[in-house]
């Protein structure tokens, strides 16, 4: 190969690498803008005996028995004031 094919071998190459990061950085900034439009929206209302959430079995036993201590926890100490 002449050095001309080789440098312009090698341009082309850095030419397509340049041109890579460009697709990458275009890429990045259309995530950050997307992300700052959802960040400038309102956030909606609610009420907050609406929201339905699922939970796993196991994790609503847990979660039931954890609010049946605090209940008991603050009848116990009503009782004593």
């Amino acid at each position: 190969m002449t050095e001309k094919a080789v440098a312009t071998d090698a341009l082309a190459r850095h030419l397509h690498a340049a041109i890579e990061r460009v697709r990458e950085d275009v890429a990045k900034v259309e995530f950050w803008a997307d992300a700052m439009t959802g960040f400038s929206e309102p956030v909606p209302e609610y009420e907050s005996h609406d929201v339905k959430v699922w939970v796993p079995p196991e994790q609503a036993t847990r979660i039931s028995s954890a609010n049946q201590n605090v209940a008991q926890d603050r009848s116990a100490s009503s009782k004593r004031r």
